[in-house]
């Protein structure tokens, strides 16, 4: 029972260490001299801020994490192009991020074997995370979205956030896992940034704030399963009838009641297949009207609209 007393302290000392200690400078312990069963259950408990730089001490000990960690908690990656950054998102949205700094000149802090490329890195001040030193952005991305997604035995990245100085990026995402995906944009876009993201990175999801006034978009959506826009676009009912989404959301467009009710009736008769969420402005909307006269069969199976 001692012993067991003793062994919880240790572990909660080493895990305080790593908190507030930069990487690689604390007290050596000899960790892997440890029974296996106490090694499970220190890797086991430490947070997924930690586990990242125990990852980095050696081969042995980042096979020994990977193996070891608690894997009862659901991950997902994220890549935000604003800072470069690549992050292991939790259940409760806490965000630990790796981020990716090219620069050139050497720097006095310890080496990191991340992806078979060895790179400076230490603690970051002002981010949840850690700071990598690259010498060129995209491969620095890259491996660590590969060392990442490996560690924690994540298949894919689930969201990218970029800006239109960060578009190069989504060519690493594109590559690795083609549009399955949702692609953030909160930066105002040109028309001819709109266009190029449309176009040459569809992702399933897509959530942009600042399209350009009126931009029309009616022929992207046949190729994305969820659109959310919030500035007004030049779009029109015949658009809306030949969409194919699954989730649409515009604020700042508003069809009259006449225009909704069209809609609707083709909806019923099930014209629109995959459409789950319709989010639109109405003007002038009588609801008896619109629903008084929808046609429909009963459904024979469950379905779920919103």
């Amino acid at each position: 029972m001692a012993f067991r007393s003793t062994m919880v302290f240790t572990v909660r000392s080493l895990i305080r260490s790593f908190s507030v200690t930069p990487l690689f400078q604390m007290p050596a312990l000899p960790i892997l001299k440890f029974p296996t069963l106490v090694l499970k259950n220190i890797l086991r408990s430490i947070d997924i801020e930690t586990v990242i730089p125990f990852s980095l001490c050696s081969r042995k000990m980042y096979h020994l994490v990977k193996n070891f960690r608690d894997k009862t908690i659901s991950l997902e990656l994220s890549m935000d192009g604003e800072d470069s950054s690549v992050g292991v998102v939790t259940p409760d949205n806490h965000y630990h991020e790796v981020e990716v700094v090219v620069e050139r000149k050497s720097r006095n802090l310890e080496s990191v074997n991340i992806n078979g490329h060895l790179v400076a890195m230490h603690r970051s001040k002002w981010h949840n995370g850690w700071v990598t030193y690259w010498d060129d952005e995209v491969k620095g991305i890259q491996s660590v979205i590969e060392y990442l997604s490996d560690l924690f035995g994540i298949k894919k990245v689930a969201s990218v956030t970029v800006t239109p100085y960060s578009f190069k990026l989504l060519d690493v995402i594109k590559e690795r896992q083609g549009n399955d995906y949702e692609l953030s944009i909160d930066h105002r876009l040109s028309e001819k940034e709109s266009h190029f993201i449309l176009e040459n990175h569809p992702a399933k999801v897509l959530r942009i704030s600042g399209l350009p006034p009126y931009f029309k978009i009616g022929k992207y959506l046949q190729t994305v399963d969820s659109l959310f826009v919030d500035s007004e676009l030049s779009i029109t009912i015949d658009d809306l009838l030949n969409m194919n989404c699954v989730e649409l959301f515009l604020s700042e467009n508003c069809f009259t009641g006449a225009e909704i009710k069209r809609l609707l009736q083709h909806w019923a008769i099930g014209v629109f297949k995959q459409l789950k969420y319709l989010r639109l402005d109405v003007e002038d909307f009588d609801l008896e009207d619109v629903f008084g006269e929808l046609t429909h069969t009963r459904m024979t199976e469950k379905r779920t609209y919103k």
